[in-house]
């Protein structure tokens, strides 16, 4: 090959810019790698210009994109072949690989670049550890907060988020070093670690953290006020009154108001207080309050009367059945009392006490106030309550009995017996009425017009052709549709029995 010939090639790797064929510029170079690589390995990375031959000598050049300050490979193709630059990989070359590809020692020619190439370091991911913010793992219900899952190295990390050895069950990005929590709540509260861990080809590493604890703390919910009495030794009450909230982390105060007068208080780890109060019967000793408090809030509760009445007054028993198919298989018995704050009932069956559940009875409601009963021969007989102050059973009223019996709640009371006697008597009346007044009817009809008289109306005149009268038909006023359907019907028949009679007839003189 001539001289002439390798000067032609290798202009063929140039082209001219606009201005001039002094301003020449290398054809595009082409970049190939690896596309992951582990963090402190060796790796080789391809650079090279199709159709390039030694006839231009080239100068390779590898850099990060974003900082084509700093050589991080090169190499010089003397002979036209392609570059091989080798690498020795960092994590601050993660990221996006330029080559640049320029003339050797002949700077009238314009160097090119390459494409981008996307290389991964991957550095094993070590030395985990949790921040918080707010910096205090006390936090209050309803507050946010932030875990940042923080590395001593690694790239291409995901992450993953533990509370008391159990996936966080909320949604979060895996790629995100941080856990966020809004609207923090107690169940929110437990041992929080994070898992972090990356992978190059099969090989998976994993990091884990220490575990923090996280306590969220409950403002004590609206307090509620109830009270019960107690006698004591020297014949006087007392009242057990007790403030309870439903929630609220310790420590808690309680304290117990008189209208706006404080009578007592307590700080306590429960989330209840019980305050004894001396009362007296018949007596209004005020609107008690409470007021509960800890570090986050305090609530106060709605005012109740503090009022005690003894029972007293009547004792009522009211029944209620069960029907099932139209018999009576249950009876209910609920007992009341005329007045008393505190009253408790017990039941009696022909003077025998029923307690709990039997095999035909049960005892319902705190105070025993309702009897069930299914109706069956053991439940037949007589039945009472009696009404006793809670606090005080010294005493109690009786209310007066009631017989139940199976037979007496299934049988038929005369009075029952009497109206559906009467109803269908009424109904047997009503239907003879209607019969006799049908028949009569028929008899009047069939005197006004005789069956003779009805027969020569119904009869048709056969018109005759050179009539030229257009009125033939003759209408009768109180003509009956019926009547006129009965004799065309009894024609009909006659007609019928006259056929038969000439078909007799007919087949009798037919030869054999």
């Amino acid at each position: 090959m001539t001289s002439m010939h390798l000067i032609l090639i290798g202009l063929s790797v140039l082209h001219a810019r606009t201005g001039g064929l002094n301003e020449q510029k290398l054809d595009k170079p082409v970049l190939k790698g690896p596309s992951i690589a582990l963090k402190d390995t060796s790796e080789y990375f391809y650079c090279e210009i199709p159709g390039h031959t030694a006839a231009v000598q080239v100068h390779y050049e590898l850099y990060v994109e974003t900082n084509m300050d700093k050589i991080i490979s090169e190499h010089t193709s003397l002979t036209g072949d392609t570059a091989a630059l080798l690498l020795f990989v960092r994590e601050h070359h993660d990221g996006r690989l330029i080559c640049k590809a320029s003339a050797h020692n002949n700077t009238d020619i314009q160097s090119s670049y390459s494409d981008a190439w996307e290389l991964r370091v991957i550095t094993p991911v070590k030395g985990l550890g949790i921040i918080s913010h707010p910096s205090s793992l006390n936090v209050w219900e309803g507050q946010t907060l932030t875990l940042q899952c923080k590395k001593a190295q690694g790239t291409h990390v995901s992450y993953d988020w533990f509370l008391n050895e159990m996936p966080v069950q909320m949604q979060y990005d895996r790629n995100n070093d941080t856990l966020i929590i809004h609207r923090l709540s107690a169940r929110h509260t437990g041992d929080y670690t994070c898992v972090a861990s990356n992978q190059f080809n099969d090989t998976i590493y994993n990091s884990s953290s220490e575990a923090v604890t996280v306590n969220v703390k409950e403002y004590l919910t609206k307090p509620e006020i109830l009270f019960d009495v107690v006698k004591i030794e020297d014949g006087n009450y007392k009242a057990m009154i007790t403030c309870r909230s439903e929630r609220g982390t310790p420590q808690n105060t309680f304290t117990l108001l008189n209208h706006t007068q404080i009578i007592t208080n307590v700080t306590t780890q429960n989330t209840s207080a019980v305050f004894s109060v001396p009362i007296q019967m018949n007596i209004d000793m005020g609107r008690m309050k409470c007021n509960a408090s800890n570090e986050g809030n305090w609530v106060m509760s709605e005012p109740t009367r503090l009022f005690v009445e003894p029972v007293g007054g009547a004792v009522t028993l009211t029944p209620f059945k069960h029907i099932k198919d139209f018999q009576v298989v249950g009876v209910g018995l609920l007992c009341k009392v005329e007045r008393g704050t505190f009253p408790v009932y017990r039941w009696f069956h022909n003077g025998s006490r029923l307690t709990g559940r039997g095999d035909f009875y049960a005892v319902a409601y705190s105070d025993e106030s309702f009897l069930s009963l299914s109706v069956s021969r053991n439940s037949n007989g007589f039945y009472h309550c009696d009404a006793a102050d809670r606090f005080d059973n010294s005493s109690s009223i009786s209310s007066a009995k009631m017989i139940i019996s199976e037979e007496a709640l299934n049988s038929v009371s005369p009075l029952v017996a009497v109206v559906v006697f009467t109803c269908f008597a009424v109904l047997i009346v009503a239907v003879t009425t209607c019969c006799m007044y049908g028949v009569m009817l028929r008899r009047r009809y069939s005197s006004k017009y005789p069956l003779n008289e009805q027969r020569g109306i119904n009869k048709i005149p056969v018109k005759d052709e050179d009539d030229e009268e257009d009125d033939d038909y003759l209408m009768l006023e109180g003509y009956d549709e019926d009547v006129t359907h009965a004799d065309r019907m009894s024609d009909s028949n006659e007609d019928e029995d006259e056929s038969v009679d000439e078909t007799l007839l007919y087949e009798g003189a037919a030869p054999e």
